[in-house]
């Protein structure tokens, strides 16, 4: 059991009031004080209001978590001449009170989380408060800011980091996941725009984020939302095909959650006919696959349309999750082709896509025969080991290097998506809305975090 702090002791000659777990500096100078308290609490907003009220400027409220039994967030005050009409020694004897009732609370909490082994929700709720507070909610789907809590607690899995900032994100991209939702006459639908856009499908839905999203909200406690959504792009008049989407290999990642292998292999037949489409309309002779780099979401690339190592991944990854739901099927035949065919684009891209020079995979020209490689390497390059489709010590690792490097994909704010040593690398403000010769984008960010871990999970190095 962890121990509740005691009364606190003020030394009012150094201006330091203390308590077993928190100590309190002034600073004579200026006349502030510190005083630390748990960062999660529900009560910090109260208290800060409470100190206003009574003549006390809170300057700030931030803080650190350093473990359960040593949680702490220093909140420094300017204080008044007065607070509340007690002076000296009792302001700090109040302000006392009011961290003692914190820390109570918080120890509780703490204790009751170190028993049951599960967090508590409300520790977590004053994010999505923030969220809300700090939002001007232009636009409103089936769960508006009103309702995130209520929808967040019930459906999301907890999270806890001594990270602030990736606490934090993780909670916010939850909360904007949720303004994402929506209820249509076709069922549940993710969209990727809050607005209606001129480029989306049925319901503004497109496709280019659509594995994302199945990704995502696989982890959300409520199975409806992606139960209505996967055979929305095949039944219900959806686009699957206007951008490229790894559909298969996202609905397979949605199962290895749900285990419901019926909604799965209900769409098999889909699926497959889905790949064929894609076969019909970007296949050429030589095996490999083509697209239009709009049509991976990725207009005013450097590289530019072509061979591309993101659709021959994807339907590289597309091709592995068909033989896994055909065998959950027991249609073997199915199975046996798309083994097939995942082996012939594995050797593809390999000897295809693999520049030996730039030791990265790189675009080739649209057109039969090995054109020469576009000059550039791209964010896009790392897309194969979002799938496992290199081989395992045959040294293409070698190209994560560029991602660490300044002169190729490393960024304050996330990684580049064109090499930065590139003549042709951009960071404008002027021209298409979307330009992919340089800014950091988070879909192909999201690729290429996910294809690294990939690689230092799974390969030696």
């Amino acid at each position: 059991m962890m121990q509740l702090p005691r009364t606190p002791r003020v030394n009012e000659d150094a201006m330091i009031l203390t308590t077993d777990d928190t100590d309190v500096h002034g600073w004579e100078s200026t006349g502030q004080s510190s005083i630390r308290v748990h960062p999660r609490h529900p009560w910090l907003e109260n208290v800060r209001q409470a100190l206003h009220r009574c003549d006390v400027d809170v300057l700030t409220m931030d803080g650190f978590l350093e473990g359960a039994k040593h949680p702490s967030v220093s909140i420094r005050v300017i204080r008044g001449s007065s607070l509340c009409g007690i002076h000296g020694r009792g302001v700090l004897a109040l302000i006392a009170v009011l961290v003692i009732f914190i820390l109570t609370r918080t120890t509780c909490i703490a204790a009751e989380q170190a028993a049951t082994g599960t967090l508590r929700a409300d520790a977590f709720r004053h994010y999505v408060e923030q969220f809300n507070k700090d939002d001007e909610e232009l636009y409103k789907n089936a769960i508006p800011n009103s309702e995130a809590w209520q929808f967040l607690q019930g459906n999301i899995p907890l999270f806890e980091c001594p990270d602030a900032d990736i606490e934090q994100t993780y909670y916010f991209r939850w909360w904007t996941y949720r303004k994402h939702v929506k209820q249509t006459p076709d069922g549940w639908v993710i969209t990727e725009f809050l607005p209606n856009v001129s480029w989306a499908g049925k319901h503004n839905t497109i496709s280019c984020p659509a594995a994302h999203h199945f990704y995502e909200g696989r982890w959300l406690h409520d199975a409806k939302y992606l139960n209505d959504y996967a055979p929305f792009w095949f039944r219900k008049g959806a686009s699957p095909r206007s951008y490229s989407f790894w559909a298969a290999d996202a609905l397979y990642a949605n199962y290895l959650v749900r285990h419901d292998a019926d909604q799965l292999t209900g769409l098999l037949e889909d699926l497959v006919k889905n790949y064929q489409e894609w076969e019909k309309s970007r296949l050429l002779g030589d095996g490999l696959f083509w697209q239009i780099d709009d049509r991976d979401g990725m207009e005013v690339s450097i590289g530019g349309s072509g061979k591309r190592a993101t659709i021959n991944s994807y339907m590289f990854g597309d091709a592995q999750a068909l033989v896994k739901i055909a065998k959950l099927a027991g249609k073997s035949d199915i199975a046996t082709e798309y083994e097939g065919k995942a082996a012939r684009l594995r050797q593809l891209v390999q000897e295809k896509l693999w520049d030996p020079e730039a030791k990265f995979f790189k675009t080739r020209p649209k057109g039969e025969g090995d054109l020469p490689f576009v000059n550039v390497r791209e964010l896009h390059g790392f897309t194969p080991w979002y799938f496992h489709l290199p081989e395992r010590s045959k040294g293409y690792e070698v190209a994560w290097k560029q991602l660490t490097d300044p002169q190729g994909f490393m960024a304050p704010f996330g990684p580049t998506t064109t090499e930065q040593r590139h003549p042709g690398f951009r960071i404008s403000y002027e021209g298409h809305e979307c330009q992919w010769n340089g800014p950091s984008w988070p879909f192909a960010t999201a690729v290429t975090l996910t294809a690294m871990a990939n690689v230092l999970n799974d390969y030696e190095q």
